[in-house]
């Protein structure tokens, strides 16, 4: 029998993996609702320029069966939803609702990444998230709200009405706090830094257990100001904002 030799093996486990894309560019208007639902991968947002949003999926297949995962769009009365789906729990699934496994697939375990790229229009809600992987949002002009488990946030817009991670740091910036209701931002494993226009009117509040809490706004406490639990006034008061870590320090920035 003829080997290859060693230096062709080197080759052929260096090819690169095969990439598929798939790409949803539905119209909608402002006041309208953009979903993203992710489980693997990467989620990057910015903002669209006309009134055609625009979900680029890249599906990556390191191991297993990449038919059995696929990325689908449903559309209902001003809610568009993008999300990945898993094909080897329930083959005849059609919808974004339901259960997705990532365990195995006929008898092969399934190594999939979905890595979206995602353009908002102006004046649509976006509302995102993923399980594993990073999230990267940028330049929306409505509050956003944005999820992952493990994987950092990067968020620079106009406001946010949730920041959520578990496993990473959050990075924000907002343009203005008028966002409706409370505004909270959230890890367990991960500092927290935000950045907030140098007229900001807010009711803030927060904690953390390993970490400390630093502010270049004066606050007018309400209780206890630090070093890991704190509660007051900037300006004037008016919106919520909460924010809470476990392990990392939280610091507030003026721009």
């Amino acid at each position: 029998m003829r080997h290859l030799p060693a230096i062709g093996l080197l080759v052929l486990a260096a090819l690169p993996l095969t990439a598929q894309e798939t790409r949803f560019t539905p119209a909608l208007k402002a006041g309208d609702r953009l979903a993203i639902s992710n489980i693997n991968g990467s989620v990057t947002v910015t903002r669209a320029s006309g009134s055609t949003a625009e979900v680029v999926v890249t599906k990556t297949v390191k191991k297993g069966d990449g038919n059995l995962v696929k990325a689908i769009m449903e559309e209902d009365a001003g809610v568009v939803r993008v999300c990945t789906i898993y094909l080897n729990r329930d083959p005849d699934r059609t919808t974004c609702a339901g259960r997705n496994s990532i365990e195995r697939g006929k008898g092969k375990e399934l190594e999939v990444e979905m890595r979206y790229d995602v353009r908002v229009p102006s004046g649509v809600v976006f509302e995102g998230g993923t399980v594993n992987g990073e999230m990267s949002v940028r330049g929306l002009d409505r509050p956003a709200t944005v999820n992952t488990v493990n994987g950092s946030i990067t968020f620079d817009g106009a406001g946010a009405s949730e920041l959520q991670t578990v496993n990473g740091a959050i990075t924000a910036s907002f343009d203005r706090t008028g966002w409706v209701g409370a505004s909270t931002i959230r890890t367990v494993n991960g500092a927290i830094t935000l950045t907030l226009p140098s007229d900001a009117s807010l009711e803030v509040s927060g904690s953390t257990v390993s970490g400390g809490v630093t502010s270049d706004f004066n606050v007018t406490t309400s209780g206890r100001w630090g070093p890991k639990r704190f509660s007051g006034t900037i300006g004037g008061g008016g919106r919520s904002l909460e924010m809470e870590t476990v392990n990392g320090a939280i610091t507030i920035r003026k721009k």
